[in-house]
Parts: C-alpha cells; sequence; structure tokens
C-alpha cells in the first residue's frame, strides 16, 4: 500500500481511480463496508483503490475543546486500511486553511483535478467542504458531469442505530466492551509503548508491562482479560487500569501481566486489545490480599481468553 502525506505529492494521476473520504476513527464496520466497496470496484474496473484520509481529525482543528478522544492513531488507521486491500492512501494534513477549501473546490480540485477519479463512495450523509456544505446532492451535480461516478451507500444499524465512532466511543466509556466490539467488528483496543515502571508487579510475583497509552477512548478504570500484540504474535494476559489504590492513589496507569511472556519489553509498540472486564479498581488491606486477588484475576483471564468470551 502507497502512502502519500498530501495532495501536492501526488505526481501523477493514479489509474481509473476508486475514491472513499473520511476521517475513519475505528475503520468500524460501516467503515469497512465503504472500503471494502471501493476495493471491489477498483478490482473490477482494472483501477486503483484510493481512501482519503485527514490527520489531525478535523475536531481538533476546529474545536480543541471538545475533541472527542480518537479511537485510534492514523498508524492503526493505515494498518487497516493495507488489511481491507487499499492500494493508496492519501493522509490530508488537516488545518484551518484546508477547513476553508469549498465543498464545490475539493471536487474540482482534488477529486477530478488531481485523482481524475472514476468512481466516489461516500456515506449517504456525508457532508464536506467549508461549512460541512458538501453533500451528496452537490456530488451529483458536478461527479458525473466530470466522468466521475457518485455512489451513496446506506449505513449500517445495530441495535436500532447507525454504527459511528462517537457510538463506539460512549460504549468504551461506559465499559460496554461486548457491544462496542460488534460495532467495530473486533474488541477495542489501546495502544502505547512500554515504559519503565515502578516494579511493583515483580516485587508481587507478577511482572507487568508499563504501558505509556497514546491519547484514546479509555474503559472504565478496572482489571481487564486482554491480549497484547508484540510484533506480529498476540499474548494472552491481564491489564489494571488505574492509579493502583492499594499503594497510595497516583496517576492513572496501563499494567499488563503477561502469562507465557519472557523477555525485554521496555522501548516497544504495543496494542492491547480489550477482550472482557473483569472487575473494578479496588484498595486492599495488605499487599498479600492484593497478591491473592491478581491470582484469582488471571485464572478468570485465562478461562476467558481460553473460550473467547468477551464482555
Amino acid at each position: 500500500m502507497r502512502v502519500i502525506a498530501r495532495i501536492s505529492a501526488l505526481t501523477r494521476p493514479p489509474v481509473r481511480a476508486v475514491v472513499t473520504v473520511g476521517v475513519f476513527d475505528g475503520v468500524h464496520v460501516a467503515h469497512q463496508q465503504l472500503i471494502r466497496s471501493t476495493v471491489r470496484l477498483a478490482h473490477r474496473l482494472g483501477g486503483t483503490s484510493m481512501v482519503i484520509t485527514f490527520d489531525p481529525d478535523p475536531y481538533v482543528v476546529l474545536s480543541p475543546a471538545t475533541a472527542p478522544p480518537p479511537l485510534m492513531s492514523v498508524e492503526a488507521r493505515l494498518r487497516h486500511f493495507q488489511a481491507l486491500g487499499v492500494q493508496q492512501v492519501i493522509v490530508i494534513p488537516f488545518s484551518r486553511r484546508f477547513a476553508r477549501m469549498s465543498a464545490e473546490r475539493f471536487i474540482q480540485r482534488v477529486l477530478i483535478g488531481r485523482l481524475h477519479a472514476a468512481a466516489l463512495i461516500v456515506g449517504e450523509a456525508f457532508m464536506f467542504g467549508k461549512d460541512r456544505l458538501g453533500n451528496m446532492q452537490l456530488l451529483r451535480a458536478i461527479g458525473p458531469a466530470c466522468g466521475m461516478r457518485v455512489m451513496p451507500v446506506k449505513s449500517i444499524c445495530r441495535g436500532g442505530h447507525p454504527v459511528s465512532s462517537s457510538r463506539i466511543r460512549r460504549l468504551i466509556q461506559d465499559g460496554q466492551l461486548a457491544a462496542a466490539r460488534r460495532l467495530l467488528g473486533r474488541p477495542a483496543s489501546l495502544e502505547g509503548i512500554v515504559v519503565r515502571g515502578a516494579g511493583r508487579g515483580r516485587s508481587l510475583g507478577f511482572p507487568t508491562a508499563n504501558v505509556r497509552v497514546q491519547p484514546h477512548v479509555l474503559p472504565p478504570q478496572g482489571v481487564y482479560a486482554v491480549t497484547m500484540r508484540i510484533g506480529q504474535k498476540d499474548w494472552h494476559g491481564v491489564m489494571n487500569l488505574g492509579t493502583r489504590p492499594t499503594f497510595g492513589r497516583g496517576p492513572v496507569v496501563c499494567e499488563v501481566h503477561l502469562f507465557d511472556y519472557s523477555g525485554t519489553l521496555r522501548g516497544r509498540s504495543v496494542s492491547i486489545a480489550l477482550m472482557s472486564r473483569l472487575r473494578g479498581e479496588r484498595c486492599f488491606p495488605t499487599a498479600s490480599a492484593l497478591t491473592r486477588q491478581i491470582q484469582r484475576d488471571i485464572h478468570r483471564a485465562r478461562s476467558r481468553l481460553t473460550h473467547h468470551s468477551v464482555d
């Protein structure tokens, strides 16, 4: 998959480009439908499947005080695009200047002028351009006359409501991991880098990887059965997300004890899939009481992970 850092870096238009556009935060099941449709049509036309996405999320630029936390990093988005078979991705650096581009100019300058798009596949409620004035009506008025087929895709609904990134955020924040998984098409996850910790887990007999989590939607504080991806391999484990009240409350930390892993992880980038919530965080009267509870947590986590149980 070719990743293009900005529109100006595209030196020549792709062959019969079939394009979809969006932030695609979470790459959830509705996003996946758009992207798979784009890949299939490009294959039928003998053309190029393309995704246009934005970094940072427009909300971060236009409304930083109220911008929601992301479901995933742009790097994770790119990995999912590649797994879905996308051939080229343009990552547009979103800025206030770009936000002032009218919808008409985006169509004429980017989709037609730069990409010579053969087809555009977007959700039927897609809005874009300055003040979000661009819509399906405008695309249909301009696109076909310029040789660009416009193909709206109906929203996917689950539980009587459309699948959306904002809905998934609320589910994760409420600890409803099974419901979030149904909308994402996979478990919710956290990404981060393993850093030096206080060493308390090792002193209790359960060494942990202290993960500095990237900005993400976080589930409620507590203990979770997880799988951690290190490189190309997944490892089962148990994660504590919280303030470690037994040892005096501090900042929220993410600590993962892996069941069968041995080796040094410090400095490694990892992804943590949240498979099941085991319990809330509690303050224990002694370190021994905490140790006994960790043993019970590990037993429950092993059982749930072995039987692929979630939430």
